[in-house]
């Protein structure tokens, strides 16, 4: 079984959720039973979202840092959607560099779009710039 993880909007709960169940819209919170927001199976995340699913993971987690102004950012965002409905073997998320400004600066953000592989909690690899939604699948690790 396949899974990802995703923090309730509404009370803040991480879950470990399905990755066939969240595809299908079906993922809720094991605390207060609300519904789960995924775009395929990517989860946009706060400061402390992201340093909770980290922690927490016990398979890669990919992190698109991205802005709204961005057009660049604006193009990657489907692919980076479609390579999490690609490939159930790693955790997807998306982290605002306009809005978490100082996780950007602790990671060391200075481009965006940016995408930062995670293992074990450590950052793994880096990449910057727009990739296809096969560059991006091909970037996560393999056991």
């Amino acid at each position: 079984m396949s899974h990802t993880f995703s923090v309730c909007k509404n009370c803040q709960s991480l879950n470990k959720a399905d990755s066939d169940r969240a595809l299908k819209g079906e993922a809720v919170c094991g605390k207060c039973g609300k519904s789960l927001s995924f775009h395929g199976l990517v989860s946009e995340v706060s400061t402390e979202d992201f340093r909770r699913i980290i922690k927490k993971s016990d398979i890669p987690v990919i992190v698109d840092f991205w802005a709204s102004w961005c057009g660049p950012c604006k193009m990657y965002g489907p692919e980076f959607e479609k390579a999490s409905r690609m490939d159930k073997n790693a955790v997807f998320l998306k982290v605002n560099t306009e809005t978490e400004q100082l996780l950007s600066s602790e990671l060391g953000i200075r481009g965006i779009p940016c995408t930062i592989i995670f293992s074990g909690g450590k950052e793994v690899r880096r990449e910057s710039g727009a990739m296809s939604a096969q560059q991006i699948s091909s970037l996560v690790p393999r056991s």
